[in-house]
């Protein structure tokens, strides 16, 4: 029989047997591999990583150029060189030397410690000859040069990834089909760090190979003992970690600026202009600045010089200003570069949660 007029059907609150709940997007994991698959497909990313790559065979060409032995021209001009000093010691060294041991008397009279070398002053044909830097020498520093440009790359790539999505709105369509900001945020940021480690390492193995190449070509290699080695790699790492921290800020100004050229003029002008000026102004503030942080993990240490009031001598005060010499540790910089990462970070997080994308 039919329910009576008037009479309300029960409804049936339960839900139907095999609904799917709302779609909130790909799981965690599957957001970063999508991520990081568009973080390798993008234009922009794939020509800052040949970019990379260039600037590694730059440093190797340098090399080339640099590590040749010196021209038989150079050698006999230096010759000619330590000949005429040899005439010139000859005639006038005694007075050389018995003037050096007066500067040197007068210096210990501030300085007790003061040694001018007197008694090593006469000419060596070492002295004169052009040098040929090798690999065991000169290989750090060659790698130094490319970090630098390497991690300013790795700040672009950050930047571009997620500025290029907010500008063209994408960013927005995305967060229709994963409307948890807290895990889009997440997820590019990791990519950004992540994303920029396989090119960095790239280029870094390229400059170390290619550099052996050359300095071979040239017999200019040196003693390559298992300690060179071993610091060679620590240095690599510790570019790479600053390669990811500069990707994850790069992505975090992009977030906060919402444009790649205010982000990159904010992040490049700070580390180029305000830390250098700042520095220099006042120096005594290096430790604390972006800038030295930087070099200072990258290169296991920095040192610099500020002003100080001069040392009483043998209790005696000195009038005037004496320079001094001051460090900054590799752990410093370390500490000091994840703070600002890590603030960054959440910051742009904070303000990508609570702004409008559009």
């Amino acid at each position: 029989m039919s329910a009576p007029q008037g009479t309300a059907r029960a409804v049936d609150a339960r839900p139907a047997t095999g609904t799917a709940p709302a779609a909130s997007g790909p799981a965690r994991g599957g957001l970063v591999r999508v991520e990081a698959r568009r973080f390798r497909y993008r234009a922009a990313i794939r020509w800052l990583a040949l970019v990379a790559v260039v600037a590694a065979l730059a440093v190797v060409a340098s090399v080339f150029a640099s590590a040749r032995p010196p021209s038989e021209r150079a050698i006999a001009e230096a010759e000619q060189q330590f000949a005429f000093a040899q005439d010139d010691w000859a005639e006038n060294g005694e007075q050389y030397v018995a003037d050096c041991r007066e500067g040197e008397a007068l210096a210990q009279e501030t300085d007790p410690g003061a040694d001018w070398g007197c008694d090593d002053m006469e000419p060596r044909l070492e002295a004169y000859l052009p040098l040929q830097p090798t690999l065991a020498d000169s290989g750090p520093g060659w790698v130094s040069g490319v970090t630098t440009f390497l991690i300013l790359l790795a700040f672009a790539s950050g930047v571009t990834f997620v500025t290029a999505e907010i500008g063209s709105g994408a960013l927005g369509t995305w967060l229709t089909f994963v409307p948890r900001r807290g895990r889009v945020y997440a997820s590019k940021v990791t990519v950004a760090a992540a994303g920029v480690l396989v090119p960095t390492a790239a280029a870094l193995a390229l400059t170390v190979g290619g550099a052996w190449v050359a300095a071979s070509v040239h017999d200019a290699v040196g003693e390559l003992s298992t300690a060179w080695w071993t610091d060679l790699g620590w240095q690599a790492l510790r570019a790479l970690a600053a390669a990811a921290a500069l990707g994850a800020v790069g992505a975090a100004l992009g977030f906060l600026l919402r444009s790649a050229a205010g982000a990159l003029g904010v992040g490049i002008g700070w580390l180029l202009l305000v830390d250098g000026v700042l520095a220099g102004l006042l120096p005594a503030l290096s430790p604390w600045t972006v800038r030295s942080s930087l070099l200072a993990w990258l290169e296991g240490g920095l040192t610099y010089w500020v002003t100080v009031p001069c040392a009483p001598l043998d209790g005696v005060p000195q009038a005037g200003m004496c320079t001094a010499e001051r460090t900054v540790s590799m752990l410093h910089g370390g500490v000091l570069l994840a703070v600002v990462t890590a603030v960054l970070v959440v910051l742009g997080g904070l303000m990508f949660r609570h702004r409008d994308v559009d």
